[in-house]
């Protein structure tokens, strides 16, 4: 045998090897099962999803994984590992995944786990919480071996079977989202329904559970019960979206999505000067740092009175770097004028800019906010590649920002780059995983912004590497 022949067969069998199977569909299942959820499957649950894999079906499986189809149980990991951990960085600035379960959090959450279109997140009047009741609300009753009096309702009709017996209580609560009254037996003592009542807790009745506090305006315990206590958040009877203005805000005017969250006011409303609501709105839901907005060629007529034009005596300094990123972020900024955070809570002061805005006055020449009108300078220059709205060039308030964010192609690419990233666990840099994000970004687009769907077209895309 020549070696050119010896060659030629050793290259085709390389060959071969190469285009060969890399993985069984077994495995396959279990590669999607863990990047979708970030835990293990059972035996089970692989012997379900081998076949769906070995017949094509990946992204049936992937749904399967993430709903939980019998004979999958994950405690809804999708949402309560994956999507947290991708979702919380964005309301803290050391940008750790550890941080409680939030308002933020939780509202990306119901917002991919109902499928509902992601790029209104930024301005829409919507925030996740867990629905109950209250426990001095009115609409609640406990008892043992007496039965409450209670007008309209015959409590020994209501909870017939239920029995009077000391020390196993029952609870009589009004059906949260309607008039309807039910009964239920409780696992809790005497002890822990006072201790619930005495605090105004929220109870949940088809879980039979308490969640420390049905407040979210001033504290984040009502989350931090949540996740404390484990709870799987893809229930949809646990975890429902309700209206900013009934939780968090007095002001229509106030509410914008994610940005007048608690947990986005209390990482960049508190102290500072506002500009960071949108230096980590451009990080977050844009994939841009201010290092890479930087354009000094823009007006900058806008620069408040803080920013020093001769830093270290030097005007050149201010025109050639710090200009170019002042440009473009305080022309934005004006948008969060009346929001600050203050004793634990998001405050929006329609009409009156907060102090905050127009401290320090270095360049008395400066720009002096006063509303919270914005414009985007952004949208020439370098920076026009984002991809911006042409219709949309200036505004007032958070809410037309948000929106404004959320109508770039540059959100909507971000997006697709995040969920690439957090389920193929590498980062979006070689050429084909640019290709990758790209056909991804154009199906997220076609599905009507649809996150889950996003999510699970990304776990396949990688699922053979």
């Amino acid at each position: 045998m020549s070696l050119i022949y010896f060659f030629l067969m050793v290259f085709s069998f390389s060959n071969l090897e190469a285009q060969a199977p890399q993985h069984t569909p077994r495995e396959l299942a279990k590669k999607l099962y863990v990047s979708l959820t970030g835990t293990q499957p059972s035996a089970a649950e692989l012997n379900f999803l081998e076949p769906k894999i070995q017949a094509g079906q990946k992204a049936q499986a992937a749904r399967d994984i993430i709903d939980q189809t019998s004979p999958i149980n994950n405690g809804g990991a999708f949402y309560s590992v994956t999507i947290k951990d991708w979702a919380t960085p964005k309301f803290n600035k050391q940008k750790t995944t550890l941080a409680p379960l939030n308002d933020g959090t939780a509202t990306i959450i119901g917002m991919i786990r109902d499928e509902r279109p992601f790029n209104t997140i930024l301005y829409q009047d919507v925030i996740y919480k867990a629905t109950g009741v209250t426990f001095k609300g009115g609409q609640l009753w406990y008892f043992d071996t007496v039965y409450p009096v209670i007008a309209g309702v015959t409590p020994s009709v209501l909870c017939s079977g239920l029995g009077l017996t000391a020390g196993q209580f029952k609870i009589i609560y009004t059906v949260p989202g309607s008039s309807a009254k039910a009964c239920r037996r409780t696992g809790f003592t005497q002890a822990q329904l006072v201790a619930a009542r005495d605090i105004d807790a929220l109870y949940v009745p088809h879980k039979d559970l308490i969640i420390e506090t049905n407040l979210v305006a001033t504290t984040n315990r009502h989350y931090e019960s949540i996740s404390e206590q484990g709870l799987d958040l893809s229930d949809r009877q646990l975890l429902i979206s309700q209206g900013q203005g009934s939780k968090l805000h007095t002001s229509p005017a106030a509410i914008a999505g994610l940005l007048s969250s608690r947990a986005y006011g209390s990482a960049y409303f508190f102290a500072g000067t506002n500009r960071a609501p949108v230096a980590y709105a451009m990080e977050h839901f844009l994939c841009k740092d201010m290092e890479e907005l930087n354009d000094t060629t823009i007006e900058d007529n806008r620069n408040r009175r803080d920013v020093d034009r001769s830093p270290g005596g030097s005007s050149t300094l201010y025109k050639n770097r710090c200009v170019g990123c002042h440009a473009g972020m305080d022309a934005m900024a004006g948008a969060f004028a009346y929001y600050d955070y203050l004793n634990g809570k998001v405050t929006y002061t329609p009409g009156n800019v907060v102090t905050k805005m127009n401290h320090n006055a270095l360049f008395s020449a400066g720009y002096v906010t006063g509303n919270d009108s914005w414009i985007n300078y952004w949208r020439v220059g370098q920076n026009a590649a984002l991809g911006w709205s042409r219709d949309v060039t200036e505004g007032i308030g958070a809410t037309s920002f948000g929106r404004m964010l959320a109508d770039t192609e540059a959100f909507h690419s971000c997006m697709a780059k995040q969920a690439y990233e957090k389920v193929c666990m590498k980062k979006a840099s070689a050429n084909e995983d640019l290709a990758r994000v790209a056909r991804l970004t154009s199906a997220y687009k076609n599905s009507n912004f649809n996150m889950k769907s996003l999510f699970i077209n990304a776990a396949i895309e990688c699922l053979e590497d």
